[in-house]
């Protein structure tokens, strides 16, 4: 299970990743989608590494992304994202982030630490 447990936080800090490089990637760069993504995937990336590196904080950082993937899903919604791939990008990467999100919580809550 702690195999599980690293590879979800990992996984999560390269989604963190994604969303701070797809908006130069997919041609977006300059607009609200990319500064929405580029911050969203900083902070992503940082809880899932304080999650790694610090058990205790598993469960709080866990379920802070998964608000943050949630915000992802609906951000294009509340903030006018026009195109395709930045709607799109957004919502996989949104439903991408709360499942390793909670699948990390999950697991981390079965063994009762990471």
């Amino acid at each position: 299970m702690k195999e599980q447990i690293r590879t979800s936080r990992g996984l999560n800090v390269l989604a963190g990743v994604w969303l701070i490089i797809s908006p130069y990637i997919l041609g977006f760069a300059k607009t609200s989608a990319a500064t929405n993504a580029i911050i969203v995937g900083i902070v992503v990336g940082i809880l899932a590494l304080i999650s790694a590196t610090s058990p205790e904080s598993a469960m709080w950082t866990g379920w802070v992304n998964i608000i943050l993937g949630v915000w992802m899903i609906i951000s294009p919604f509340i903030l006018g994202f026009v195109g395709g791939a930045v709607v799109m990008n957004s919502i996989i990467l949104g439903i991408i982030v709360i499942a390793l999100s909670a699948w990390s919580s999950s697991t981390t809550a079965k063994l009762g630490t990471a």
